[in-house]
């Protein structure tokens, strides 16, 4: 039986199918499955359509994917779902057009996320009167491209490969040069203790408290457990609420985060079901 992953496609050129791979490579049946956005693919893990998840969730440039949060959090809550695992790829982005018309663009077709990884060159064909239009993916932009030479597009050498498109300059036109992506590979459950692993939460804390986020954080740090990563999320219909991603070193079933999980359980610093998001072995600090 083949082991199902979910990928952002449409075709197997973009960073999403590039993370996937790595992930997974080795195993000789998997079957790779695009999807039309990063709800889609959460979705699909939740109804178990397919058996893991690949989704952008950080971008060194841009930071946390906030769709990537939202959309776990919803899944979680409504079916359930688990991050088991991290991938982090290199983001190479070029300005791909089909022909070798020398006007300048009429439009500009990119992720939303690569909007703000490319801020500069985008600016820069703004100016010179180019539309900027969002896709769900740097490959669709890639394939409307292929049909339309009054397109330019921002996405990846091998998307041009792909739909026959030619770099407008031959470097890459993010904003610093290193760029990564990391990517939650997303299933059903989360994985087991390594010794060297990374633990997400998902908490509402009230707000009526003085210093909640403060204390939260304390719960972990007096135990000795480092934080990477704290991420404000707006609460849908809420004005001013948030619901915080956590990120710490270490995985659940360690006796020091298990306490400290159980501390802020009933510390009553937490409105709502606070979520366990996964625990999953730590591939990408420190590259």
């Amino acid at each position: 039986m083949k082991i199902k992953i979910g990928y952002l496609g449409p075709d197997p050129v973009t960073f999403g199918y590039l993370a996937a791979k790595k992930f997974f490579n080795g195993i000789e049946d998997a079957e790779f499955i695009s999807y039309h956005s990063h709800s889609e693919i959460i979705s699909a893990v939740g109804k178990m359509e397919v058996d893991y998840g690949v989704v952008a969730i950080e971008n060194v440039i841009d930071g946390i994917i906030a769709e990537t949060v939202q959309c776990t959090e919803d899944e979680a809550g409504r079916r359930g779902l688990y991050i088991c695992g991290e991938v982090a790829v290199p983001i190479e982005l070029y300005c791909l057009r089909k022909a070798d018309d020398l006007t300048p663009p009429k439009k500009i077709l990119t992720h939303d996320s690569v909007t703000r990884q490319c801020r500069k060159f985008i600016s820069k064909l703004q100016n010179e009167g180019a539309m900027l239009e969002i896709t769900n993916s740097t490959a669709e932009a890639a394939q409307k491209a292929g049909q339309n030479s009054e397109i330019a597009v921002i996405a990846s050498e091998e998307a041009a490969k792909k739909y026959g498109l030619r770099k407008v300059v031959p470097e890459s036109v993010a904003d610093i040069a290193n760029n990564k992506t990391r990517f939650w590979v997303l299933s059903k459950s989360y994985a087991k203790r390594t010794g060297k692993d990374k633990t997400c939460f998902l908490v509402n804390l009230e707000q009526t408290q003085s210093g909640a986020l403060w204390k939260t954080i304390g719960f972990f740090a007096k135990r000795n457990i480092n934080l990477l990563i704290i991420y404000s999320n707006p609460i849908p219909g809420k004005h001013w609420e948030y619901t915080f991603l956590i990120e710490l070193v270490g995985h659940i079933d360690d006796n020091n985060m298990e306490e400290a999980w159980e501390e802020l359980r009933n510390s009553g610093l937490i409105t709502g079901r606070p979520h366990f998001l996964g625990s999953y072995p730590d591939t990408t600090s420190g590259i």
